[in-house]
């Protein structure tokens, strides 16, 4: 009586309570437990060996199908490997993003499934560009002053030649006068004691002390003028030079796409956007992410920074952009980003990540944001179906057999 058998549900995020409940729908049994339980069984062995014993203590050909789905990739690989050398005849579904590996683990054992939820839960998201809406703001979204505009470099730098153009002008004046140079011969003098180049036509060897003294003053300013001017200068156009590189301007386009977060799902995503031929405009946070030069070769912007931030979206474009995506990992980011948007254009398109169906539908009913999705959601279904055209083969003839993906 197998199909009487419980599901074993191994994780502790939102898609192994989806699954959890599908399962309870379908009027079948789960048992449910998630990585740090079974680690904590044995605290004396290694974390590998602790999971592997606790494991070994269940009854697991008293369970039908093993789910594991973790939001930790490497929790879930960990827990697979522990199971597959126990009992290479279970059915397991398992849930990994890094899908370089999947096909090794599949094709050691045919009983094993791999999915990525990012990816199967992505044609959704792109999807959502091109539904159709009816519906009007039942309220009026509060605008976002425009932030103050920042000092520009350093007004430090103006000052600085300012002064530095009286320092000269004194300079000139004075020794029109006290060494009786016509003002054409006094700036040159000024000029070529400035830029330390000393052709010796004239000099101050024959000058009184005062005259000495303005001479040293004037070298000595000059020097210290002319380096603080430098050096504030080529801070200035590296840090211009950086922002650029981190695309960080005002974006000049109309009509393209803002896609915040580009991390499991928002890679997946973005690749579905650009093969409809969408004008994708990346917004991440971490300039660090493995991610970035790989959408910029396949043309798409990426400006480096945090959407939550409403100057950000400001440079982004969003007053003239198609439609904005928010899927970071973090619901109340994707939120916070979305209504800021609204704020800026009341018509924009939004698609946001939510990762909790109830605060997914309570975001729709009450702050109209229509197109919502949670990526657990989506999946669940796939992942509690996953081997159900497959039959586990004989154990003793798992090396023989090669089924594909």
């Amino acid at each position: 009586m197998s199909a009487q058998k419980p599901h074993l549900v191994i994780g502790a995020g939102h898609l192994a309570h989806r699954i959890r409940t599908l399962a309870g729908t379908r009027g079948r049994g789960v048992i449910q437990c998630c990585h740090a339980d079974l680690r904590a069984k044995d605290a004396e062995a290694s974390p590998f060996d602790a999971i592997t014993g606790a494991l070994r203590l269940m009854d697991l050909s008293a369970v039908s199908t093993v789910y594991l789905v973790d939001d930790r990739d490497e929790y879930n690989l960990e827990l697979l490997i522990a199971l597959i050398s126990l009992n290479k005849s279970l059915p397991i579904v398992a849930s990994l993003y890094n899908e370089n590996i999947a096909p090794h683990l599949q094709a050691a054992n045919p009983n094993v499934r791999i999915l990525n939820p990012a990816k199967l839960a992505a044609p959704a998201f792109v999807d959502a560009l091109t539904t159709p809406l009816a519906h009007s703001l039942r309220y009026v979204p509060a605008r976002i002053p425009p932030e103050p505009k920042s000092p520009h470099s350093d007004n430090l730098i103006t000052r600085l030649v300012s002064a530095f153009a009286v320092v000269l002008t004194v300079a000139v004046v004075y020794f029109h006068f006290a060494e009786k140079l016509s003002w054409l011969n006094s700036a040159y003098f000024v000029i070529v004691t400035v830029a330390t180049v000393g052709y010796g036509d004239i000099t101050l060897l024959n000058a009184g002390a005062m005259s000495k003294l303005a001479g040293i003053a004037l070298i000595l300013s000059s020097t210290a003028f002319i380096w603080m001017i430098f050096s504030l200068t080529v801070d200035t156009i590296i840090k211009r030079r950086v922002q650029l590189s981190l695309g960080r301007r005002n974006y000049p386009g109309k009509g393209h796409v803002i896609l915040c977060g580009l991390g499991r799902l928002g890679y997946f995503v973005g690749e579905g956007l650009l093969a409809k031929g969408e004008r994708l405009l990346i917004v991440e946070k971490n300039e660090d992410s493995l991610n970035v030069d790989h959408f910029r070769r396949l043309g798409a912007d990426v400006y480096i920074g945090d959407a939550r931030i409403p100057r950000v979206l400001q440079d982004a474009g969003v007053t003239r952009a198609k439609a904005l995506y928010s899927v970071i990992d973090n619901d109340f980011a994707n939120l916070e980003v979305g209504l800021n948007a609204r704020s800026f254009d009341p018509k924009l398109r939004l698609i946001l990540r939510i990762f909790d169906e109830s605060m997914s539908h309570r975001v729709r009913e009450n702050l109209d944001i229509h197109l919502t999705f949670s990526t657990s959601a989506l999946v669940d279904d796939r992942f509690y179906s996953a081997l159900k055209p497959v039959l586990a083969p004989n154990p003793e003839t798992n090396h023989e057999t090669n089924h594909e993906t």
